[in-house]
Order: structure tokens, then sequence, then C-alpha cells
């Protein structure tokens, strides 16, 4: 009867073993899980990150082309003493400037949209983005 007592003690302490190790083997696993969905979850933040940054980066290029635009306008009514049509004309224009930067990737074109006051608008475009910048010349 002893002989049987250690016998069931002895198998009931491996099983004890053996199930012991099996939770820790599924804590692992769910430890490890737990992990990995916050290493992904923070790579794709990180991921957001870089696309905001470079849609802000082209929109940026944008602005500065439609300003360029706008530079380039202004320096010619100042060097050749542009004359502006009449305001019934305006609306039949398409476009008073246009010029291509930057090896084909960046255009602006700039026209009238008002007159008077003489305003113009011109609009950069790279890539996906475009930016606009109005100028008003003349009376407030």
């Amino acid at each position: 009867m002893k002989f049987l007592k250690k016998q069931i003690n002895r198998s009931f302490a491996a099983l004890r073993m053996t199930t012991e190790r099996g939770d820790a083997l599924i804590l692992t696993m769910f430890i490890m899980a737990g992990m990995l969905i916050v290493a992904m979850s923070g790579s794709y933040v990180v991921l957001l990150g870089i696309k905001a940054a470079g849609i802000q980066a082209q929109s940026t290029k944008a602005y500065y082309v439609a300003e360029a635009g706008a530079e380039n306008i202004l320096y010619e009514l100042r060097k050749n003493g542009f004359v502006p049509p009449a305001p019934e004309m305006i609306s039949s224009l398409n476009s008073l400037a246009s010029s291509t930067l930057m090896s084909g990737t960046a255009v602006y074109n700039v026209y009238f949209t008002e007159y008077p006051p003489l305003v113009l608008q011109s609009i950069g475009d790279y890539q996906s983005s475009r930016r606009s910048v109005e100028i008003r010349i003349g009376q407030n």
C-alpha cells in the first residue's frame, strides 16, 4: 500500500510539473504576442510620421514655386510697366505667366482674378501638392 501511495504521489508530482511547464509556455507566448503588437503599433506610427513629413515637404515646395511665379510677375510689372487689360477681357484670359521649374517637376501659373484693384493669383504645383499665393496691387 505504501508503495502504491508513493507511485501515485510521484505521478501527481510529475503531472503538476508538466502542467506548470505548459503554463509557463502559454504565459510566455501571451507576453511575446503582446510585445509584437506593441512593436507593430509603434512602427505604424513611425511610418505615418514619415509619410506626413514627405507630404509637408511637397507642400512647402509647391508654396515656394507659387511664390516664384508671384515674384516673376511682379518683376515683369516693374520692369516692363505692364498695363492690365480691360476688366471685360480678364475672364477670357487663360494664364498671364507660366513656367516649369526643377527639371519639369514644378510648375507655376499666374492668373488675373480681379481688376481694379489688380489681383493676381499664382498657383504652384509640385508632384501631388498644389499651393497658391494671391497678389493685390493698388487699392485696398
